[in-house]
């Protein structure tokens, strides 16, 4: 069984945009930010080969052109070539675990070909999404309505590979070791996956926990869609994982990729952390 990280590229964005209400005070003096207050984030896309499933958790914002200079994309990679790197082709992916249908996450399931046409970067693969978050995404309120690309999961939908979930609070197996649940807040039903391997048990929420620091309870992103929801929803993640001995992966944290989870009191923090790869934070 192999588990690896993806660093599929990197961009910059307001400070406030990502930690909210927490004073810059307090998550400056943890986090890299410059003199802007733009702070670096991570694409972190995560790696599971169960045997005869292997599964990939989010894409990155992918190397279409979507001119957004804003975010200042940089070191975005191609994925397929970092899955050839660890001996794997995109045809040996059977799912495509996606947390969310914004741009950042999912804009690598598709790809221009040297015509420009655009193809399937996993042609075999279930692509999971919910049935919630697709129709958002097709017809989306203006707080998110620069958030979506159509064309970065039209022809999967179109090729029948994408799985719309309407999941229960319990959440659904899509196969031993591989559990799928739901969580408000963000966006609407994002998919939170909960994956136990022999290298140990993993949570990867994409943005329910976008990094380290907001495993802090009063932390969360300015841009998320109802803020009362994403607390209590992320409590409840954090409190899930910390039971199941998960370490949380961080889909945007450029310094910290996962971590493990400890018990203080009344709430969860980070335990032991472990570093980003990425050496060239900006």
């Amino acid at each position: 069984m192999k588990v690896f990280c993806i660093e599929s590229g990197y961009f910059s964005t307001d400070g406030g945009a990502m930690f909210g209400i927490m004073s810059r005070k307090i998550w400056s003096g943890k986090y890299p930010v410059d003199d802007e207050n733009r702070c670096p984030l991570a694409m972190r896309c995560f790696f599971i080969d169960f045997g005869q499933r292997k599964v990939i958790f989010d894409t990155g914002v992918g190397q279409k052109p979507i001119g957004m200079d804003y975010y200042r994309f940089h070191h975005v990679i191609d994925i397929r070539q970092a899955l050839a790197e660890k001996g794997y082709q995109p045809e040996d992916v059977t799912d495509v675990v996606l947390s969310h249908l914004h741009f950042d996450h999912c804009g690598g399931c598709t790809f221009l070909d040297e015509k420009g046409d655009i193809q399937i970067t996993f042609p075999n693969a279930k692509h999971w999404t919910t049935l919630a978050q697709w129709q958002n995404s097709l017809q989306p309120g203006p707080w998110e309505g620069d958030a979506y690309l159509r064309e970065n999961l039209q022809a999967v939908d179109e090729a029948g590979l994408l799985q719309k979930l309407e999941l229960d609070d319990e959440g659904i197996e899509i196969f031993p070791g591989l559990q799928l649940k739901k969580a408000q807040g963000h966006t609407f039903d994002q998919l939170v996956a909960f994956a136990q391997t022999d290298q140990g048990n993993f949570c990867i929420s994409g943005d329910v926990v976008p990094m380290c620091l907001h495993i802090n309870a009063a932390c969360i992103a300015a841009i998320d869609n109802h803020a009362a929801l994403a607390v209590t929803e992320k409590a409840q993640i954090l409190q899930e994982a910390f039971q199941q001995n998960c370490h949380m992966v961080f889909y945007h944290d450029a310094v910290t990729a996962y971590a493990s989870l400890r018990q203080m009191g009344r709430h969860i923090s980070a335990g032991v952390k472990y570093p980003s790869t990425n050496q060239t934070l900006r």
